[in-house]
């Protein structure tokens, strides 16, 4: 039946509704008419849609943006995001107590980019755009972007002024030092806030846009750190210092220093076997300086350690050199291991300095030299140096012997050449002090110091070996024949040690016996003038014949005397000292 009706439907000349009769072409051009018309007027609504404007009913976060710029929409979305969160809190609980954590300013949201991606859709291709525009009109478009934690820095700051990260109940070991000892009170293991931990969380609720929900803090166990017993036993100690001078403060007191310390191998051990919470002592060791600042103030040159005295002959010149020398060694002090040099002490010796000329040895001749003499101050300290037992660090001496000092005893020193040094070997300091006593010429130098030992030091020297000195005549024209003077007294060489005793002063007990100087003097070489001049012969008168050959005889006989001794006036009381050679 349905076949029959399909064969008997295209006879029909009309319809039933009595329309018009289109066949199959008219019923084709109509359709492409109504599909051009659709065409044309949906091209005309992508043409019409505004790529710079946001399309209709368009809501983000909560905000209409519809029909705004990108500037217009970045302004509206940053001033609803401004005020919803720039002051969002966050409670956080932890070790009992909450804490707020002021995350707003710490949150961020990318208004220009979200603006953008919404335009998107208005942007789209021609032919596509009216289709968005008709999809917004229908239904609208919506979306929900939530901030992000952006500036991690502020919030750790947040996390920080709550007062989270001061929560530490882990205790560090402490330590006192009181009483001669010292006292620890060991560390106990707590916790604190696991910062890193809880910024996740923090950005899971920003995520998740849950401000309400307390957020328990995750914590760390603490750590009790080791004790630092290296650091402590450098802060502790103090090696012992005497007492002694400030060269450079004129010399005032600088007071002693008590020796601390302690065992660390033994407080170490201590320490590592010692429970949590527990108290351990470790005692300190104190070392006594020898010289406190009392013993300092008590004793500084009470005592004299040693002195000497020597007679100052010769001319004016020459004992203007020895007192003014002996003036430039005056008031020296030496702290403990201080050395002396006599050489820098008294200076060159020159005219400009204030030294004069007079006798000196060069080259076994007597010469005229400046600072003359001077030698005669450094034999006295020498001599001085030895009775106070002091270390002697450098000595030489004479190429001849001395008059105004014993064998072994002198100290001969020249500028540039040999010097006269020695070392303050005593605990305390020492000074030298010189006094030259104008009415019996007598040159004293006497060492102050400290005794530290009941002592008291004796020299004896020893000679080993002499050699006569030789005589030598010359010619004088100038005296008559049988008359001598002599220029030059001589003196006998000799090889000489010389010996330090020190011995107890209650009962002279040798304590000990040293060798001290071994000295080798040169034979002076005596010399002697002879008269070659005749005396004129007087014409005898016989009344007085026997008077006058009695008188001639007499004269003649002083005349030997004087030269026929060894000590002639200018030889004996006038030193002459080997300076420059």
């Amino acid at each position: 039946m349905n076949e029959q009706m399909g064969k008997a439907q295209p006879k029909r000349a009309k319809s039933k509704q009595g329309g018009i009769r289109l066949g199959k072409k008219g019923g084709a051009i109509l359709t492409v008419v109504l599909l051009a018309l659709a065409l044309g007027g949906y091209a005309a609504l992508c043409a019409r849609v505004d790529t710079g404007r946001i399309l209709p009913k368009t809501v983000v976060n909560g905000v209409d943006i519809s029909q705004m710029n990108q500037q217009e929409a970045e302004a509206a979305l940053s001033q609803d995001f401004t005020q919803r969160y720039s002051k969002k809190n966050l409670t956080v609980s932890a070790d009992g107590e909450t804490y707020t954590v002021e995350v707003g300013p710490a949150l961020g949201l990318d208004c220009g980019t979200l603006v953008k991606q919404t335009m998107e859709r208005s942007q789209d291709t021609f032919l596509l755009r009216g289709f968005r525009y008709v999809q917004a009109l229908a239904v609208g478009y919506t979306s929900q972007t939530l901030p992000t934690v952006q500036d991690t820095e502020a919030l750790h700051q947040a996390i920080g002024d709550s007062g989270l990260l001061e929560i530490d109940t882990t205790v560090q070991t402490k330590h006192k030092v009181k009483d001669g000892k010292i006292t620890f009170q060991m560390g106990t293991t707590g916790h604190s806030v696991d910062e890193a931990g809880l910024t996740e969380k923090i950005g899971a609720a920003v995520q998740a846009d849950d401000y309400k929900t307390v957020i328990q803090s995750p914590m760390l166990t603490g750590t009790v750190e080791p004790v630092d017993l290296d650091k402590i036993y450098d802060k502790v100690y103090a090696e012992k210092v005497d007492a002694t001078l400030d060269r450079e403060n004129d010399y005032a007191i600088v007071e002693s220093v008590t020796g601390v310390s302690f065992d660390k191998e033994t407080a170490q051990k201590t320490l590592d076997g010692a429970a949590e919470g527990s108290k351990v002592e470790i005692g300190l060791v104190y070392d006594e300086p020898e010289i406190s600042t009392q013993d300092m103030r008590d004793n500084l040159f009470i005592d004299q350690l040693g002195s000497y005295t020597t007679h100052v002959g010769g001319t004016s010149g020459r004992k203007t050199n020895v007192k003014l020398s002996a003036n430039k060694c005056n008031g020296v002090i030496m702290l403990h291991g201080d050395v002396f040099a006599y050489n820098n002490t008294v200076g060159e010796r020159t005219a400009e300095n204030g030294f004069h000329p007079a006798d000196a040895y060069l080259n076994g001749e007597t010469v005229q030299e400046y600072g003359g003499g001077i030698c005669q101050t450094s034999s006295t300290l020498y001599a001085a140096t030895l009775y106070a037992n002091l270390e002697i660090v450098e000595r030489h001496n004479h190429t001849y012997t001395s008059s105004y000092i014993g064998l072994g005893m002198d100290a001969t020193v020249s500028w540039g050449g040999p010097d006269f040094q020695f070392k303050n070997n005593q605990k305390y300091p020492i000074k030298i002090e010189t006094y030259y006593n104008p009415n019996s010429n007598d040159l004293t130098v006497t060492i102050w110091g400290t005794k530290t030992e009941d002592t008291y030091v004796k020299m004896e020297s020893e000679t080993l070996s002499t050699k006569a000195f030789e005589t030598e005549y010359k010619k004088d024209p100038g005296m008559y024949i049988g008359e001598t003077r002599v220029e030059q007294s001589g003196s006998d060489g000799c090889k000489v040690q010389t010996y330090r005793e020190v011995r107890r002063s209650s009962d002279g007990e040798l304590v000990s016996r040293t060798e001290e100087a071994f000295s080798n003097y040169s034979p002076h070489t005596r010399v002697v003038y002879e008269g070659t001049k005749k005396k004129p012969q007087k014409k005898p008168k016989p009344s007085t014949q026997d008077n006058s050959d009695k008188t001639n005889n007499d004269t003649n006989t002083n005349a030997d005397a004087n030269a026929s001794g060894d000590t002639n006036s200018g030889t004996q009381t006038t030193d002459t000292d080997d300076t420059q050679g």
